[in-house]
């Protein structure tokens, strides 16, 4: 085996690093939104903040773009 060439194990372990990465920064960026979702619906004395938060992690896209579309004319809501 040519020494300078990777082997096998190691490029699946480059892969493997990568897509943890990948799947790990997604992730975060889903769980960011839906916290944010939920501090901002809190803010609005919404009783139904929890299955906001809930439904921005099982769905990602679809309740944030409802969420959104809801509470277009009032503009984000001032935490205190």
């Amino acid at each position: 085996m040519d020494p300078v060439s990777p082997s096998f194990a190691t490029l699946l372990q480059f892969a493997t690093l990568r897509a943890v990465l990948y799947y790990g920064a997604v992730y975060g960026i889903v769980l960011a939104v839906a916290v944010w979702i939920y501090r901002d619906a809190k803010a609005r004395g919404s009783d139904r903040a929890l299955a906001w938060f809930l439904a921005t992690l099982v769905f990602t896209i679809l309740p944030v773009l409802a969420y959104l579309y809801l509470h277009r004319d009032t503009g984000p809501a001032r935490l205190e």
